[in-house]
């Protein structure tokens, strides 16, 4: 039988990511941390921590991450069975890239947060959301990772169909001869942030040789990217479902007719879910399946 105030001071080195701090949520000295942590590893017979460069858990420290939380919160949950509303509601945190947040995951996170738990939503590109799960901060994430980590399932959710557009004056003044290599290493290009890896999938695909420098602008929303681009500032990959009606009034103009980017999206989660988490993916899954593509590119992610 593992120990369980060994096991609160375990998550909680985690989710402090730093000893002292832990030791000041607990109550307890720093020493006393660490001699509990050591303690947990002497019982298991596993390092659970590494803690240099930063702190980070071992695989074996992701297993008994995910047994503790799957003992928190079938513990709330037999509470609210005995005493409903007695208790505080659990809280639960997941990962989703900004696009998704802003389209198709957006009702979802209103039918979860009108469930009996504390819902915090975490942004992040969809290239990293991945790194959240593992190290425990969220309890499941939307990915573009198709193979799970060990112990964790990745559910295909859908494709997220991305648009290249731009204003008709912009095509004007800087694209007249259409989407040209020379044109397109000249005309400012409207991005996410550093870490959004979308446009440069979309050039290499449409060019077929990876693309290299191009001016670039950097708005870290999905509502200043695209108006970013409605008000001329440059071109840029929007998700289609958040274009459609500027599409059909002519106020953004598609560059690549009958060429567009298939983002692959992966629902990420425990392999054994307690509930709520269960109820979680089964309410993200529906929706994603009412709203996402659901055939899979044989030809990769551009179409």
């Amino acid at each position: 039988m593992l120990d369980r105030q060994q096991l609160e001071t375990f998550a909680a080195v985690l989710e402090c990511h730093n000893f002292r701090k832990a030791a000041s949520i607990l109550h307890i000295s720093p020493g006393a941390v660490s001699q509990r942590v050591k303690s947990l590893e002497n019982a298991i017979g596993a390092t659970l921590l590494l803690r240099e460069p930063a702190i980070i858990p071992t695989q074996a420290g992701e297993a008994i991450l995910r047994y503790i939380m799957a003992v928190r919160l079938l513990e709330e949950e037999a509470f609210q069975v005995i005493k409903p509303g007695r208790f505080p509601p659990v809280n639960i945190a997941v990962a989703v890239n900004a696009d998704s947040l802003a389209t198709w995951f957006e009702p979802v996170s209103w039918q979860l947060a009108a469930q009996h738990i504390g819902l915090e939503i975490i942004a992040d590109d969809q290239d990293h959301t991945v790194t959240a799960l593992v190290r425990g901060d969220v309890k499941g994430c939307i990915s573009t990772q198709r193979e799970p980590r060990t112990g964790f399932e990745a559910d295909y959710a859908g494709g997220m169909r991305y648009r290249c557009v731009a204003t008709p004056e912009f095509v004007a003044t800087h694209l007249p001869k259409g989407m040209t290599l020379p044109t397109v290493l000249d005309a400012p290009a409207i991005l996410f942030d550093r870490k959004d890896a979308i446009h440069d999938k979309f050039l290499s695909t449409f060019f077929e040789v990876d693309v290299g420098r191009y001016r670039k602008h950097y708005f870290p929303s999905p509502v200043a990217l695209l108006n970013a681009i409605l008000n001329g500032l440059g071109y840029g990959l929007v998700p289609e479902m958040q274009i459609e009606s500027l599409l059909e009034s002519g106020a953004l103009v598609d560059l690549t007719p009958g060429h567009s980017l298939l983002l692959e999206l992966y629902w990420h989660h425990w392999e054994s879910e307690p509930e709520p988490l269960a109820k979680i993916t089964a309410m993200v899954m529906a929706h994603a399946r009412r709203t996402l593509v659901q055939e899979i590119p044989t030809s990769g992610e551009s179409t």
